[in-house]
């Protein structure tokens, strides 16, 4: 049986590969949230990481593939643990609780500050094509816990559609306000938020 060369105390290509563009993505959303997405350029970028332009290229194929790639990255990951909050036994109501808190504490990451800003609006329609049925999915989901709530009558009557809208609008537009080094973390806003919005939503003839 052949042995890996280094034993296993050396990354492999893949491994390297992989850590670097992760590193090239990681920056660029900072980045992308901090200048926004058309003042960033590849430039920027490679200044930043202390890197030529040309070796970019190499893991990735422009600045809005890197775009695509860090908004793709966040909501895999956020439509992984909304599955997870789906099949919970919980009530509508506290589903919902556990989903703003799952969303909100995506912006501890750069990653999953670009689902909000800049988001996909950037986007050309080949990668629009691409991205826009995962954040419908996330559409799906908040909808249909608030059809559960009403079902299970932890909800009052009201309507999903705008309901989801609402409470998407108001996350997202925190990445507008919040600081990382403000006065409250993401789990305080989060906590904030669900009780404003579960509250209002609550039956209370339940």
């Amino acid at each position: 049986m052949s042995k890996t060369r280094w034993g296993k105390t050396v990354q492999s290509k893949d491994e390297q590969y992989e850590l670097k563009r992760m590193a090239i993505l990681r920056t660029a959303g900072r980045l992308f949230n901090q200048k926004g997405f058309r003042a960033t350029s590849l430039n920027d970028l490679a200044s930043e990481l202390e890197v030529t332009k040309p070796t970019l290229y190499y893991y990735i194929e422009n600045k809005e593939d890197i775009l695509f790639q860090c908004l793709l990255t966040a909501i895999t990951h956020l439509l992984e643990q909304t599955d997870t909050v789906m099949k919970s036994p919980k009530l509508g109501i506290d589903k919902l609780t556990d989903f703003i808190h799952l969303f909100v504490s995506t912006f501890d990451d750069e990653f999953g500050r670009c689902l909000a800003h800049p988001g996909w609006e950037p986007l050309s329609p080949k990668y629009l094509a691409k991205i826009d049925p995962l954040y419908q999915q996330l559409d799906i989901a908040m909808r249909q816990m608030i059809e559960d709530g009403k079902d299970d009558d932890s909800m009052r009557a009201c309507n999903p559609k705008i309901t989801a809208f609402t409470i998407f609008g108001a996350i997202n537009w925190m990445t507008r306000w919040y600081q990382v080094d403000g006065e409250m973390n993401t789990h305080e806003i989060a906590e904030e938020m669900a009780a404003l919005f579960c509250s209002g939503l609550q039956n209370q003839k339940a």
